[in-house]
């Protein structure tokens, strides 16, 4: 029961954290949609000035051609170009969770500063980022309290991959090597979990910025091990 309790945890907190290391998985298969090409128009610009009748006995006004549009072309999103910004959200989320993790009876209050920048993260009104809220306060009233491990962090997660599946969402590939203690309301150790776990991340845009939708479990296939060169 009390394993079933810290995987439950993990899966709901982390991306990130639950599964055992492995080798050959494929990430996940996504439908993609070739770029929107709209052909430029081909018709050439008129150049052809009827002859004047009448010689011109002054000097003409220098001709002047209308000048080509000068707008800057629309900015296409890449996997290349979104890893950053996932990088940074995956950063941000395990940093934030572990803080809570540390107190977890925050998790109830909505004023707080900690949860504040956990539902930053997220599209409002998530329901994945409320349950997990709801989840960690249980673990307070259970006065279950988390600390970092022997390598002195909870989470600490890299982007493998980064897929598309359209311009407006996106899906990361994650390994996260965890180290996590488990205490009660004293400090007495209750638990340890520790390893490399991989983990999959929906992002979204919504207006200009990417947020983070889902966090799921995955194969930690091709995840390198620690200590692995």
């Amino acid at each position: 029961m009390v394993r079933d309790r810290l995987i439950a945890i993990v899966l709901t907190a982390g991306v990130l954290a639950s599964g055992c290391s492995g080798d050959g998985a494929a990430g996940p298969t996504t439908d993609s949609q070739p770029p929107n090409t709209t052909a430029a128009s081909s018709s050439p610009p008129s150049s052809t000035v009827a002859p004047s009748s009448t010689p011109a006995p002054t000097t003409n006004a220098p001709s002047t051609s209308a000048a080509p549009s000068t707008s800057p072309p629309s900015t296409v999103v890449t996997s290349e170009s979104l890893q950053p910004t996932i990088e940074q959200l995956v950063d941000s989320y395990d940093a934030v969770v572990a803080e809570i993790l540390t107190n977890p009876s925050v998790a109830s209050n909505v004023d707080d500063a900690l949860v504040g920048r956990y539902l930053a993260l997220f599209p409002e009104d998530s329901a994945f980022a409320t349950g997990a809220l709801g989840f960690w306060a249980s673990e307070a009233a259970a006065g279950r309290f988390y600390r970092a491990g022997p390598r002195g962090a909870m989470y600490d997660s890299t982007v493998q991959s980064v897929e598309l599946r359209s311009e407006t969402e996106a899906v990361a590939k994650v390994c996260t090597v965890t180290s996590i203690q488990i205490v009660d309301s004293t400090g007495a150790a209750l638990e340890s979990q520790g390893g490399v776990n991989g983990g999959e991340v929906v992002v979204v845009r919504v207006g200009d910025d990417w947020l983070l939708r889902d966090l799921t479990e995955a194969p930690p296939d091709d995840c390198p091990r620690p200590g692995d060169s």
